[in-house]
């Protein structure tokens, strides 16, 4: 990274001289039978580095190569046909026009490598980042994670484990009537509920903006329905708290609870099973 950065900084500065060279130049010569065709040749120059810097290092060689073939064409005709000297910014233009095509072609480069390295590195953050801002709770990955593994042990051991999933139909609703900010808090709360009715041998995670999963390891369906109830209790607390507070928002919720079984194959399976199990809870 410190690389790219020195050799962005080099063909900055290096790019920024050369323009100031061809300036100076273009400034002090003062040729009357050429001014126009210098004035052309200083614009195309400009033009060879914003279309070397979209387009890349060989495209910008290759419009330096038809523009320096045009103009040296162009200036032996008229040294031949209408006798007028061939003066020699003609050649530093043949010069400079290629060499800012290849520093702008560098530039362009190493900062396209700059922003594709930002973008991995950022692919990799949020790979390694497993926990929701909003809850403070793990996200779906670690949760699918997490439940093969505990599958892995149900099935090895052959002790229980139960998947807990909690959810909120009226989510999108909610978020209408209370805005986005409020919302977030309201969320926060229940997993917070939802924290402090399970143990802390089991793991809680947001699979969803509107649904929380809790993987309950050496726990059957009898305990895990204590639990259930026991969540079902706190978020009611929750209701009349906020009835309280004037706060009339209704917190419906289902909870469903499914228990591993030696014929589910994945954990997405499993995920999907306790799914179907929450249009049971009414």
């Amino acid at each position: 990274m410190r690389n790219i950065l020195r050799e962005i900084d080099f063909y900055f500065l290096g790019l920024f001289l050369e323009i100031f060279v061809i300036i100076a130049i273009f400034t002090i010569n003062k040729d009357s039978n050429m001014d126009i065709l210098n004035f052309v040749m200083l614009c195309i120059t400009f033009f060879t580095i914003m279309i070397t810097y979209t387009g890349g290092k060989v495209v910008g060689l290759i419009l330096s190569s038809i523009t320096i073939f045009l103009y040296a064409s162009y200036i032996f005709y008229i040294n031949l046909a209408m006798n007028i000297e061939i003066n020699y910014i003609c050649y530093i233009w043949m010069a400079c026009i290629p060499i800012v095509a290849i520093t702008s072609g560098k530039l362009s480069s190493n900062i396209t490598l700059l922003q594709n390295t930002n973008i991995n590195l950022k692919q990799e953050y949020e790979n390694l980042v497993r926990i929701d801002e909003q809850t403070g709770l793990g996200n779906i990955k670690l949760f699918y994670r997490d439940l093969d593994r505990e599958m892995s042990k149900s099935k090895r051991h052959k002790v229980p484990c139960t998947l807990m999933l909690v959810k909120l139909p009226y989510y999108k609703e909610i978020k209408k009537i209370i805005g986005e900010n409020k919302t977030s808090k309201l969320i926060k709360d229940i997993s917070n509920v939802i924290s402090q009715c399970t143990r802390n041998e089991d793991e809680r995670y947001t699979i969803e903006n509107d649904t929380i999963a809790i993987i309950m390891p050496n726990t059957d369906i009898n305990g895990a329905d204590i639990v259930k109830n026991r969540i079902k209790e706190g978020i009611s607390n929750l209701n009349l708290k906020l009835m309280e507070e004037k706060k009339y928002v209704n917190i419906d919720n289902k909870v469903s609870i499914l228990q591993y079984k030696k014929d589910i194959s994945s954990a997405i399976e499993f995920k999907a099973l306790a799914q179907e199990e929450l249009q049971y809870d009414v």
